[in-house]
């Protein structure tokens, strides 16, 4: 009887995952991207770098050209920084606070957030 109950149970999640509502190829995009006139799209990535925020945009204009089975074709891509303060201090900040962490093993934290740099990709799926 044990057996019969977690074999059911097992099934059911395995039926419920099968199941998911799933974005890819229904036509439906992310909510982190905007549909422009003219067939273009928006969307945003955020990172504690550049490099970061550059990264998460293109995983977003490829999830979201993914939906319809296509490739991004950027036309754009704006980084900027928004940290709360100057970007060389905050640069510097980090560079003394690793320093002191890998002299004294101990971590005094750091000024830089995950939102420190925001990237807006302009593009098209084709």
């Amino acid at each position: 009887m044990r057996y019969q109950i977690t074999t059911l149970l097992l099934a059911s999640l395995l039926s419920a995952c099968a199941n998911s509502p799933s974005s890819y190829g229904t036509g439906v995009l992310p909510s982190h991207t905007l549909m422009k006139e003219g067939g273009v799209y928006q969307s945003s990535g955020y990172g504690i770098s550049g490099d970061d925020s550059e990264k998460a945009a293109t995983f977003n204009a490829n999830e979201s050209c993914g939906v319809f089975k296509k490739m991004p074709i950027v036309s754009k891509m704006d980084t900027k920084y928004q940290g709360t303060v100057g970007e060389d201090v905050n640069k510097t900040v980090n560079m003394v606070s690793g320093i002191v962490k890998s002299v004294t093993g101990k971590d005094y934290g750091t000024t830089a957030t995950d939102k420190d740099y925001k990237t807006t990709v302009i593009f098209r799926c084709q």
